[in-house]
């Protein structure tokens, strides 16, 4: 899984709100990696993004809980209450319609807000990707947190999954 820092995460975030004038999905071609993202009502930024790079046939998700796992900053880096260092891994619930799955992912710190940063990545042909395809609908979860936003326009996912194949 690709590790991205707090720096890149809130471009991406900050980059997100600046293509979504409105809340909803919106789906970003360029420049790669090419963005399927969905913004709540009132908020500047997206509470869910999906990018992939063309032909990698993997999908990244990221999205934020309230769950704060970072507890202390000790020479630039961010600590959990143990002491581990971040990323931490965590299990992400992502699920469309009936097709659900439980993955591995990654839990940064949220750069602008006071909980952590969800990062999961899963194949584009994966069951709960193909009904993603066909329903619209893409609920993701972990610690305790998530997103399940309206069903994105078929149009868009379908063609957002095919510039991932």
């Amino acid at each position: 899984m690709t590790r991205a820092p707090a720096l890149a995460l809130l471009l991406l975030f900050t980059s997100s709100a600046a293509a979504a004038q409105e809340s909803g999905w919106t789906y970003r071609s360029t420049p790669e990696p090419v963005e399927l993202a969905h913004t709540s009502p009132g908020s500047p930024i997206p509470d869910l993004a999906l990018t992939c790079v063309k032909d990698s046939r993997q999908i990244v998700a990221r999205f934020p809980v309230a769950q704060r796992l970072a507890a202390d900053n000790s020479s630039g880096r961010w600590l959990d209450d143990v002491g581990r260092p971040a990323p931490w891994p965590v299990s992400v619930t992502i699920a469309s319609g009936e097709t659900q799955t439980t993955i591995p992912g990654e839990a940064n710190l949220d750069p602008i807000g006071d909980g952590s940063i969800i990062t999961v990545e899963f194949a584009d042909r994966a069951p709960v990707a193909e009904a993603f395809s066909r329903t619209g609908m893409l609920a993701v979860s972990a610690l305790g947190g998530g997103v399940q936003p309206a069903a994105a326009a078929r149009r868009s996912v379908q063609g957002f999954l095919r510039y991932c194949r």
